[in-house]
């Protein structure tokens, strides 16, 4: 790598990142859109997943159209990075624009359709725009530039579910989303639990109430059900005013079965249509902005770095091979496994909240720990992008600890100002603290880095697992967002390194493997709806919280390859540059 003192194109490079912003914002933004989806589908979790796996199977799909297309003309080359970006960009508007017309149908089929195409136009803009973030300036600090657009990523991934939130659920009520309070008997949560319930199903006959249906024979059985399922939380109220808490158990388990009574309760379409409708706005925004970006892009005045590759193209591209670099063979799989335990976290997160054990949070009061846990991210890509900047060495250091705070700060605010209480993630810090100075410890060895981080997440969702008090057990599971935050560049790091001119066509393969986000995120879902036919559960806990297991599978794999494929890279003569970024 040339060590020469370019100086970043800001002004190119900010019109850039713009685009990662919309990545973050849509993917996390699907978090939200999985429990109501679940909701009004009457959906299993792991039909529930689909919604991830439409988005992030795109990818794949996108990137081998990409690349067979490349095969015969080099589309960079023949229409350069703007044009192909602007492109990109185009596609992703019409998914979003088809939003409206899923809402209309009330069709989850047409949901995940409009995903796929909104995905389809992510997977080329990401072929384009991390190489070109990278060539925006200094090869020496390429990385850097990529980390601190993964951070302003990581600002859509923040702000994308609050945003969402509020257009699905309105402004949040902040003694609804406060955290329960702790001299409350275990009696009382349970009948807390039972009057939540309650005023959901209510809430709901009574907007059938004034529904215009000719689904006649629909809308009786959902409001017979619903007075069915009222009866039931009637009664039990009213007996839990006398019992004790040794006496709780039958009536734990009687919620149990009342909540997935009244979660498998079919609504007139009308009613869904009612519901969703409210999804088409801030896609048609969302439409909107992808299309006014596209034209700025045409225009900007972005160097194209297109022509200055056109020679380094020609020879070993057919005799390239994967299995020729076990570092790269083995970091298809680690991208595949890493977006696919980052995104598997918090896309089963929703159902595990929903959870007795993990004090029934209902949808509308999700969206806070969503944005929590994209922020952990956004905190971690922060940290690592100050390295960006030309500071000294003690303004470094004081930066590493600042901007992370910073970051936690905007979580707390954006959440505080969608109407959220959030006082319950005041505890945050200490986990925030824990990354900080495991950032220190890895240093700027990319392997060294991303073993002990692997640790930690392993570490973290075991705590998760087996910590008893659940009010603190969900922070370790959030937490994965943190030790996720600094995995994507560290891989990357590994699996090109020793490549040379075969660079390029590696980083597709690699792109391509973001596939993991649709695929493990289905098998985490799986598990959880164990819960469905085994409701006692295994080992003292739900199949749902058990479901976490997966993410522990993952981090093993990932510690594996930061440990192990510096050694490959040894045996090959391949030295790794340690690169100035922290976060690495």
């Amino acid at each position: 790598m040339q060590s020469n003192h370019v100086q970043t194109k800001w002004s190119q490079f900010i019109s850039l990142i713009i685009v990662f912003f919309f990545w973050g914002f849509v993917a996390a933004s699907n978090d939200i859109l999985i429990p109501v989806f679940k909701k009004y589908f009457v959906l299993s979790q792991v039909q529930s997943q689909l919604v991830a796996w439409a988005f992030y199977a795109a990818y794949f799909v996108g990137s081998v159209i990409f690349f067979l297309v490349s095969l015969k003309s080099d589309v960079l080359q023949r229409f350069g990075y703007k044009k192909t970006l602007s492109f990109g960009l185009v596609i992703s508007a019409i998914g979003a624009f088809l939003f409206v017309p899923a809402a209309t149908m009330a069709s989850f089929a047409f949901f995940l359709t409009a995903l796929f195409i909104v995905g389809l136009g992510f997977s080329v803009q990401q072929i384009v725009a991390n190489p070109l973030a990278i060539k925006m300036g200094s090869a020496s600090t390429g990385a850097h530039r990529l980390t601190l657009a993964g951070g302003v990523n990581s600002l859509g991934t923040t702000i994308g579910p609050i945003i969402v939130g509020i257009a699905l659920f309105g402004m949040g009520n902040r003694s609804d989303s406060a955290p329960r309070d702790k001299n409350l008997t275990k009696t009382e949560i349970v009948q807390n639990n039972f009057k939540d319930l309650q005023k959901e199903l209510i809430q709901n006959k009574q907007e059938l109430a004034i529904l215009s249906t000719s689904e006649n024979t629909i809308l009786s059985k959902s409001e017979a059900d619903i007075d069915a399922n009222l009866a039931e939380i009637n009664q039990a109220v009213t007996e839990l005013q006398n019992k004790n808490d040794a006496e709780l158990v039958p009536y734990i388990d009687k919620f149990d079965v009342v909540k997935k009574s009244a979660t498998s309760i079919i609504y007139p379409k009308e009613f869904v249509k009612t519901h969703l409708s409210l999804v088409k706005k801030p896609f048609i925004i969302l439409g909107i902005a992808f299309l006014l970006v596209a034209v700025f892009m045409l225009f900007a005045k972005i160097d194209d770095p297109a022509k200055e590759e056109e020679e380094k193209i020609e020879e070993g591209a057919e005799k390239f091979s994967i299995l020729k670099y076990p570092q790269l063979a083995l970091g298809m799989l680690a991208i595949f496994i890493y977006v696919g335990v980052e995104v598997s976290i918090v896309s089963n997160l929703p159902a595990l909240l929903h959870t007795h054990e993990f004090g029934n949070i209902l949808e509308n009061n999700i969206a806070p720990f969503i944005s929590l846990y994209w922020g952990s991210l956004m905190i971690g890509r922060w940290n690592g992008g100050i390295n960006v900047f030309n500071t000294s060495k003690t303004n470094n250091m004081l930066l590493k600890f600042i901007v992370p705070f910073i970051a936690f700060g905007i979580i707390l605010g954006a959440n505080y100002l969608s109407g959220k209480d959030v006082s319950a993630f005041y505890i945050y810090p200490i986990w925030i603290i824990i990354f900080i100075l495991m950032s220190f410890w890895g240093g700027k060895n990319a392997g060294k880095t991303l073993m002990l981080f692997g640790f930690a997440g392993i570490v973290m969702m075991v705590l998760g697992l087996v910590w008893p008090d659940k009010e603190i057990a969900k922070y370790f599971f959030i937490s994965g967002g943190l030790f996720c935050s600094i995995m994507w560049p560290s891989i990357f790091d590994l699996a090109i390194a020793g490549l040379g001119k075969n660079t390029g066509k590696a980083s597709s393969f690699l792109i391509m493997m973001i596939l993991g986000g649709g695929i493990i995120p289905l098998i985490q879902g799986y598990i959880c709806d164990f819960d469905l036919t085994n409701p006692k559960g295994i080992m003292g806990i739900t199949y749902t919280h058990f479901s976490y297991i997966i993410p522990i599978i993952c981090f093993m794999y990932l510690a594996f390859y930061g440990f192990i494929t510096p050694k490959i890279l040894k045996k090959q003569g391949v030295v790794l540059v340690e690169n100035e970024s922290s976060a690495h």
